[in-house]
């Protein structure tokens, strides 16, 4: 995520978060817990899109901070952590917290246990997304905790993929979102082994 936070592109990045959550809703009939559950995961993966997206394209004239890819990624894995908690909390409403996680059986417990975990890492991160807080870190160490990003999104991929494709809880089987964040999840990989290539292979440029 980028370290410089503003207040426009937080009320934009909200107000695409609720009108996806809407559309989610009220379009698509899709339950409140859901809605924001899928929104917090287009978020995340627009979040990681864009680093390997960035390093291989390397735009070289950028006008303004609202043009640069790069100067979203704090708002919107801000907007992640908020979209997801809130589907965290609809989920745990009028259920004991212990029925949720218990592991064993169908799977289900796990499932909300490993997403569980991504949320707490999340909530980590975004508070860590601030000026002071990464002065009080230091620079290296605030990068080292984002690159946990990368891990919340396999954690979150997992939580999505057993309750598309493995659950027998609610409606069974995968809908749409379940193949459409199969190929965004495929292609965040490609573009992070891409970007990955593109930089060793410029390193060894400039060793030569």
């Amino acid at each position: 995520m980028d370290a410089r936070n503003t207040l426009r592109q937080h009320i934009i990045v909200g107000i695409f978060s609720l009108i996806l959550v809407l559309i989610f809703r009220f379009l698509m009939g899709i339950q409140w817990s859901t809605s924001f559950g899928r929104v917090s995961f287009i978020l995340l993966s627009l979040v990681l899109l864009i680093g390997p997206l960035m390093r291989i394209v390397n735009p070289i004239h950028i006008s303004s901070p609202l043009e640069n890819p790069w100067s979203w990624r704090g708002e919107l894995g801000i907007w992640f952590t908020i979209t997801a908690l809130i589907h965290f909390f609809i989920i745990l409403s009028g259920r004991p917290f212990s029925e949720l996680i218990k592991i064993g059986g169908s799977g289900y417990g796990l499932a909300n246990f490993i997403g569980l975990v991504a949320l707490i890492w999340a909530i980590l991160i975004a508070l860590t997304s601030y000026g002071k807080a990464i002065v009080f870190l230091g620079i290296e160490s605030w990068k080292w905790i984002q690159n946990f990003t990368y891990v919340i999104f396999y954690l979150v991929s997992a939580h999505f993929i057993y309750f598309q494709f493995f659950s027998t809880y609610g409606d069974v089987g995968p809908d749409w979102f379940g193949y459409t964040a199969v190929v965004m999840a495929i292609a965040i990989v490609i573009l992070q082994l891409t970007a990955f290539i593109k930089t060793v292979s410029k390193n060894r440029e400039k060793q030569v």
